[in-house]
């Protein structure tokens, strides 16, 4: 098994924290001294999904596994297209929860996000960043190289 380095270690540790984050409130209403809290909706919970999913695949890499065999992409980026999209789900379901607060004479209320969405934010952001650095380190198939030449068999005649 091949060690993991800085980078993948990041990469897999907020993968974790954002598989946590499915467990958590990702918004919350309050009113007076109650409190009610939800998860993170069919967005949220894909994006976190998503983020956990670039964790597996480095992990997965590393143990020896093979992704994309033929694929001009290497598994650098498809861990940086996984966390990438992961983050854009997070933050469209940040951007489309209501938030409303008033209050006054001994009443009050409030309704947005909650501590699982700003940890799943601050995960994905990590995760993302990560994943991007660790496509740029040299060595990496990215994307938009010229595919490797595949080797040639003896004895085969060309046709």
């Amino acid at each position: 098994m091949k060690q993991l380095n800085t980078l993948d270690r990041v990469i897999v540790a907020a993968a974790a924290i954002a598989f946590i984050t499915l467990f958590l409130p990702w918004y919350g209403v309050t009113i007076g001294e109650t409190s009610v809290s939800g998860s993170g909706g069919v967005a949220g919970s894909a994006g976190a999904l998503l983020l956990a999913a670039a964790g597996v695949v480095v992990l997965f890499r590393r143990t020896g596994g093979s992704l994309l065999s033929g694929a001009n992409a290497g598994p650098s980026a498809v861990v940086a297209g996984l966390a990438a999209l992961g983050l854009v789900l997070v933050i469209i379901r940040w951007a489309t929860l209501p938030r409303y607060h008033a209050g006054g004479l001994g009443f009050s209320y409030s309704v947005g996000p909650s501590y699982g969405l700003y940890l799943a934010l601050i995960s994905g952001s990590v995760e993302t960043a990560a994943a991007l650095l660790a496509l740029r380190t040299p060595g990496e198939q990215r994307p938009w190289d010229e595919p490797a030449p595949e080797p040639e068999e003896e004895g085969r005649p060309e046709t």
